[in-house]
């Protein structure tokens, strides 16, 4: 039976990579590269093509950055009456300054974050009991924040509420997918539901779009980094590993740092139930999903 697996922000760096490594594991899989960009979707389909010529890739539109382009998303998905096996949330944005989006959010908050919380609420539904989400962190979630207090999610959620919180966007964002993934896997074990969630660091990958600003990694900042390194084919490898590896079928949630072969402890913050559930609750009320 075809196995279908949603990656977000498939058509570069580490989401290209995963697609390319599953698409490669044979006609098996049906992917669905979910881009904000269609054009370099198609671009990026067709460079897979090359070396996976069998591969069944399908382009549908995702702007993570919207609750509204989010929906449309899954309505085009739901239209092609497959149930979904796998989804990597990966797209993201990094920066430290903060915008508005239209939903009135802070724009790398709902990029990296709420829009990928509202896109699994919304497909939980279409997955079966063996069915696996895997969420893209970052070491960043854990040292540049280690004895800074959490400063409540309405801080991070809107802009200009608190300037520190926006300086720390990024970092907030990939503490947020952490939370939400531990969470995620405690709701699904206490409803029954075997579906397996994991979260990853995927490293310091200064090849992709990711870091803009290139000139930055000089050979002396390089040796500073050197343990925080990977790349996306590696990173990328990860992830296919947890979305098609038989020995991944099982919980718990765990996150995995930058190899299959290595789960780590992440953050001691990314373990406070309270943050979680204030985390969650609140998530659940600014997509319009809460009770």
């Amino acid at each position: 039976m075809t196995k279908t697996i949603i990656i977000t922000g498939a058509n570069s760096g580490l989401g290209f990579e995963t697609t390319k490594q599953i698409a490669e594991q044979g006609s098996d899989y049906h992917l669905i590269m979910a881009c904000r960009n269609m054009a370099k979707a198609s671009a990026a389909r067709e460079e897979i093509l090359k070396t996976a010529p069998e591969a069944n890739l399908t382009c549908l539109e995702l702007d993570t950055s919207s609750l509204a382009k989010v929906r449309a998303f899954v309505g085009a998905f739901k239209a092609l009456g497959e149930p979904l096996y796998g989804l990597v949330c990966n797209a993201g944005i990094a920066g430290r300054t903060a915008s508005e989006t239209a939903d009135g959010f802070n724009n790398i908050f709902e990029t990296n974050y709420l829009g990928h919380f509202l896109l699994v609420q919304l497909l939980l539904p279409l997955m079966q009991d063996d069915s696996r989400v895997v969420t893209v962190s970052s070491e960043r979630h854990d040292t540049p924040l280690r004895g800074v207090d959490w400063p409540g999610v309405e801080a991070l959620a809107y802009p200009g509420r608190d300037a520190a919180a926006d300086q720390r966007s990024y970092l907030y964002s990939k503490l947020c997918a952490v939370l939400f993934t531990y969470e995620l896997d405690r709701r699904l074990t206490a409803a029954g539901k075997h579906i397996v969630v994991n979260t990853v660091n995927p490293g310091l990958m200064i090849e992709t779009g990711l870091s803009k600003n290139k000139a930055r990694f000089t050979p002396e900042m390089m040796a500073q980094v050197a343990d925080l390194l990977s790349t996306a084919k590696d990173s990328g490898t990860m992830i296919k590993n947890l979305m098609v590896d038989d020995k991944f079928a099982e919980g718990p949630a765990r996150y995995f740092d930058r190899s299959s072969d290595k789960p780590v402890r992440s953050s001691e913050m990314s373990y406070d139930q309270q943050i979680q559930d204030e985390l969650w609750n609140f998530s659940m009320k600014a997509v319009g999903l809460a009770q």
